[in-house]
């Protein structure tokens, strides 16, 4: 399927826009506060001094710039993280809207249907963004992520028919509880996050049993390198400390969005090997 270049520019404009708005959901989802998750009597304010952000300071990357990254009211510095992020995720929806143009979702040509297959692609992608840079920051996973996860999939199992990563409801519903209840395990004996088992559960619903064990190991493989060369480094510099506690989410993520392409062609690449 070709897209003509003026979608692409499309795609990445609404992906910079939904990178303002994911900023305030990595901002208020993890918060205790009552206030701050009360999106429409709360506004858009500065986390020092609670001053009103107008809408002309919430223009994405430009207000950044203009401002020189400090808030107008106050002065005080802007995280970096609020224009990587909307940069971020306009990058992510531009080369995500490629791969499925150019080569479908895995398991699954490019067909008529592939405009959903965007949609849902773009939509899986910007929660596991969320996903990656939440848990990294509070490792906690919000319950707005998983369960918008797991709908997310039921609808795609829905509303494309056959044309879907999972050959069908019974391995979508298997797979549901393959990985959560490993991962239920390990969290009962205090390995694991409890977000962890219902992100896990949103995988299976997408990926169904045989794929959702690939974003398992994947997701194990990328944990434990970053762990070995995360511990190695400390002690190299001695800076060591037990109970280092790194977050699962954020590598069963990147796994998930992997999988979203070359699932099925990683599964064929290990099986071959025996």
């Amino acid at each position: 399927m070709e897209l003509h270049t003026a979608w692409y520019v499309v795609i990445a404009a609404l992906g910079l826009c939904l990178g303002s708005f994911f900023n305030v959901a990595i901002h208020r989802w993890p918060s205790e506060d009552p206030k701050e998750r009360e999106w429409v009597r709360t506004p858009s304010h500065c986390p020092h001094c609670r001053a009103r952000i107008r809408w002309y300071d919430n223009i994405p990357i430009l207000s950044f710039a203009l401002l020189r990254g400090r808030c107008r009211a106050c002065g005080a510095p802007i995280s970096w993280r609020y224009p990587a992020v909307e940069l971020g995720t306009a990058v992510l929806w531009t080369v995500t809207t490629w791969l499925v143009a150019q080569y479908g979702l895995t398991g699954i040509e490019p067909t008529s249907q592939t405009a959903w297959h965007i949609g849902f692609a773009l939509l899986f992608a910007s929660l596991y963004l969320l996903t990656v840079i939440i848990d990294a920051q509070t490792k906690l996973i919000p319950d707005e992520i998983t369960v918008a996860q797991l709908v997310g999939a039921c609808l795609f199992l829905w509303l494309c028919h056959g044309a879907t990563i999972s050959p069908g409801w019974q391995a979508s519903l298997l797979g549901m509880f393959v990985l959560s209840l490993f991962f239920l395990v390990l969290w009962y004996f205090g390995g694991m996050g409890l977000g962890d088992v219902f992100l896990a559960a949103g995988f299976g619903a997408l990926f169904g049993w045989k794929l959702v064990i690939v974003v398992g190991f994947l997701g194990v493989l990328l944990g434990g390198v970053v762990a070995i060369v995360t511990m190695g480094t400390m002690l190299i510099r001695r800076r060591y400390k037990r109970g280092l506690q790194i977050p699962f989410g954020p590598f069963l993520a990147v796994a998930a969005y992997v999988c979203l392409f070359l699932g099925y062609d990683l599964l064929e690449w290990y099986l071959g090997l025996f």
